[in-house]
């Protein structure tokens, strides 16, 4: 079931076009990252999800509501975490937590369990009396999803969550995200840095000078994008004899061979991965993996983007 769905939403600022005409469809507990360079609109896009900017034309619904009519609704289930946002630094971060709590409307009885389940989940606790200008950038990031999650919303919109964050809390901030993928939420994450989204999202929006240019699964994405498939073959034993045989399955080329494992580009789908699978098995090799090799996302953002740029 779509939890968001637009239909040619467009946003001017006098003549400058910053999202034009996008039609994006998000199903409930996709996590999906936007990408593309600095400039393409993702932001503007974000805000417009988050109803803090108005579109200038077309339609959308989120969470079963019209954006523009029933914007208010939709805020109390929806969760927006800008890229650049200030705190309340004479607060103390459990402080902070249970004022937007507050703001966001959760009964007061349940507001002490929640920060104490917030601060678990950011993992953060040992710093619950702690100021917020005594907090590094890393916890800062986590606080700004913590406010978020005290109010448990169905979308999460991150624009850049991990930006300015050094790679240690970068890796804590992926740990929060995965953690709520494994809880169903449905998340869209903008990013420009696209080794921030690999192996996290589900699937992803390609976007440019205001437009998406793809969106759908990563897989889904790659085939439609390069028409093959990339697979990785693990054998018991010298591969070479795997390697005839998968040399004789039509539409499959082998691109390489480390040891005991053969990387080949085929053609197809589903069915021919299975039927290859078959081909060698029943040929008598002993084939201990077989998996389609993940997509990077930086070299198919610059394979579908790089005539546009």
């Amino acid at each position: 079931m779509a939890i968001l769905e637009a239909q040619e939403i467009r946003k001017e600022f006098g003549p400058l076009v910053a999202v034009n005409d996008v039609s994006l469809s998000v199903d409930e507990g996709d996590v999906l990252g936007l990408i593309g360079p600095n400039g393409a609109g993702k932001t503007t896009l974000l805000k417009m999800f988050g109803t803090l900017v108005r579109p200038t034309a077309g339609r959308a619904q989120l969470v079963g509501r019209d954006l523009t009519k029933d914007y208010l609704h939709i805020r109390k289930h929806v969760g927006f975490l800008p890229d650049f946002f200030n705190l309340y630094s004479d607060l103390t971060l459990g402080e902070c937590l249970r004022f937007f709590a507050e703001a966001y409307g959760v009964p007061r009885s349940a507001i002490a369990a929640r920060v104490e389940e917030v601060l678990s989940s950011i993992e953060l606790t040992d710093k619950r009396d702690s100021f917020i200008r005594h907090l590094s950038r890393g916890m800062v990031q986590r606080v700004g999803l913590g406010m978020l999650l005290v109010h448990d919303p169905q979308l999460y919109l991150l624009d850049e969550p991990a930006s300015g964050l050094d790679p240690k809390a970068r890796i804590q901030l992926r740990n929060i995200l995965r953690k709520l993928s494994a809880e169903g939420k449905t998340v869209i994450i903008s990013s420009h840095i696209l080794t921030e989204l690999s192996g996290f999202c589900s699937h992803v929006a390609i976007m440019n000078r205001g437009r998406i240019e793809l969106s759908g699964a990563v897989d889904e994405i790659r085939r439609k994008v390069t028409g093959s498939m990339q697979v990785e073959i693990s054998v018991l034993g010298d591969p070479e004899q795997a390697v005839a045989m998968i040399r004789r399955f039509p539409l499959v080329s082998v691109v390489g061979v480390d040891r005991a494992t053969i990387s080949v580009e085929m053609v197809g789908g589903p069915q021919e991965l299975a039927r290859l699978n078959a081909h060698l098995v029943h040929g008598g090799i002993e084939v201990v993996r077989f998996a389609e090799r993940k997509t990077d996302l930086e070299d198919l953002f610059m394979k579908i983007s790089g005539d546009a740029l």
